[in-house]
């Protein structure tokens, strides 16, 4: 398959040279209960700028080269055997963690905390390809009426609104009011902390 491999960071993101498009071996079902999605959309999000300048490789396990894209939507195009509820052809949009569901953690609904857990783009294959392997429990069909391609970026930066918006739920009761601050684009680069 075709993928967009980051081969060495680039601290000043001043050029797309670092970035190759270049073909890879296919992903392929490794788990009873993993699904191989055909990319129809991939979002660009921050935390991807943030891998290209290296500034994830000092918190988790970013091994070059790597195929990024953690916001993933697109179709079955093939499942292991334990996977049930889809099929193939069917549209889903990928939750950016892919988790058993079997640790502690993750049956409390606390899955960032997984014992063990792969984020694609981060420490696993992304989907800056035209497939990507992903666990069953990491997707949600996709209704008709979207297409995977308009959907990409709800699967992080939608899911943190909703994820904001279902915790201040469990502070508010009818007639009262949040405030939200910071809604809209940004047109500051973010820089680290420490430059």
């Amino acid at each position: 398959m075709k993928a967009a491999v980051l081969h060495q960071y680039d601290k000043s993101l001043s050029s797309a040279a670092f970035v190759h498009y270049e073909d890879v071996p296919d992903p392929e079902i490794e788990n009873l209960t993993d699904v191989i999605v055909r990319i129809g959309g991939a979002g660009v999000c921050r935390t991807d700028l943030h891998v290209v300048e290296g500034i994830w490789s000092d918190k988790v396990e970013v091994k070059l080269p790597d195929i990024m894209g953690h916001e993933n939507v697109g179709w079955v195009e093939a499942m292991g055997s334990a996977v049930t509820g889809l099929k193939i052809g069917d549209a889903v949009i990928c939750h950016p963690l892919v988790t058993s569901g079997h640790c502690l953690a993750c049956r409390r609904g606390n899955d960032m905390h997984a014992e063990d857990s792969r984020f694609p783009g981060i420490n696993a294959d992304g989907g800056y390809a035209e497939y990507l392997r992903t666990g069953q429990r990491s997707l949600i069909k996709l209704p008709q009426t979207l297409a995977p391609k308009d959907v990409a970026p709800y699967t992080d930066a939608g899911l943190t609104a909703y994820r904001a918006a279902k915790k201040a739920s469990r502070h508010l009761v009818p007639g009262e009011y949040a405030v939200v601050t910071g809604a809209g684009r940004s047109r500051r680069r973010m820089r680290p902390l420490d430059q």
